[in-house]
């Protein structure tokens, strides 16, 4: 009978053990994961900025282009570029000029800020999940379970000859 529960209380450690360790490995796996969404939200808020800044760059000389036609156009009919209605109309295409480059970088800036939100969340799932990696250990499982199995086998083994009288 006690060669019996030896033999269960080996085999409950084994399968403790495997339990264990397959959460452990599910638990790392996760980890680099989330490690490795956070690398591709990085790289995309880091494009979101690059790909803002460009197109502030476009919008900027499309705006310088425009100006020099607008001035070529008004002083080719004879205006005063420098004053007046000819000179406000110049200065109203900058300040549009100006207004839709900070639209095009708030637009990327916010882009990036979510990314970046991101990021941080999967930089705490993986933290999360290497702590529960580390947690985890398939050797104390596998011998509480083995001597949880002894305790109780050999308490009901007591328990039944105690009953018996014997």
């Amino acid at each position: 009978m006690c060669y019996m529960w030896a033999a269960y209380a080996a085999l409950t450690a084994v399968s403790a053990y495997q339990a264990s360790a397959q959460r452990k490995a599910t638990a790392k796996y996760q980890s680099q994961v989330a490690e490795r969404n956070m690398e591709v939200a990085n790289l995309q808020a880091k494009d979101a900025v690059e790909r803002g800044n460009k197109q502030a760059a476009e919008v900027r000389r499309k705006y310088a282009g425009l100006v020099g036609t607008q001035r070529a156009s008004l002083a080719s009919r004879g205006l005063d570029i420098s004053d007046g209605s000819a000179n406000a109309t110049l200065q109203d295409t900058v300040y549009f000029g100006d207004v839709d480059q900070q639209t095009v970088k708030s637009n990327a800036a916010r882009e990036a800020w979510g990314y970046q939100v991101r990021a941080a969340n999967f930089q705490g799932d993986a933290a999360a999940s290497r702590a529960q990696s580390d947690a985890e250990n398939p050797l104390l499982s596998a011998g509480m379970s083995a001597g949880g199995t002894l305790f109780s086998g050999g308490s009901s083994s007591v328990a039944a000859k105690w009953m018996q009288g014997g």
